[in-house]
């Protein structure tokens, strides 16, 4: 009887559970396959995503750049400009008090 038990057990794991096993180990492998392929396409999106990022920092560094390179000539210029001005002013000024300067000289020798 003990044999009996033995060999229909022996039958069972052979006949049922041992092909239920394999299907099982098949379908495993084929679903680490899918996982795989899946990762491996996210994996190449985060990628790509990242790569454009880094190019459109990039950009915005260069249009940063540019406009503050562009910001600054334009400060000098505006410098410039005032110290021009000034300059100008200046001058207008001291010609102005030397013919002042002048006229109160005959003005003064006249007096005498």
């Amino acid at each position: 009887m003990s044999d009996n038990i033995v060999q229909t057990l022996q039958h069972l794991l052979q006949d049922v559970i041992a092909p239920d096993v394999r299907e099982l180990k098949v379908r495993v492998t084929s679903l680490e396959k899918q996982i795989d392929v899946r990762f491996d396409a996210v994996d190449q999106r985060f990628t790509s995503v990242d790569q454009r990022f880094n190019a459109l920092d990039r950009s915005i560094d260069q249009r940063f750049n540019a406009l503050d390179q562009k910001m600054d000539a334009q400060f000098k210029a505006l410098l410039a400009a005032i110290s021009e001005s000034k300059t100008q002013a200046d001058l207008s000024s001291m010609r102005l008090f030397a013919s002042l300067s002048e006229r109160v000289a005959v003005l003064e020798s006249r007096s005498h």
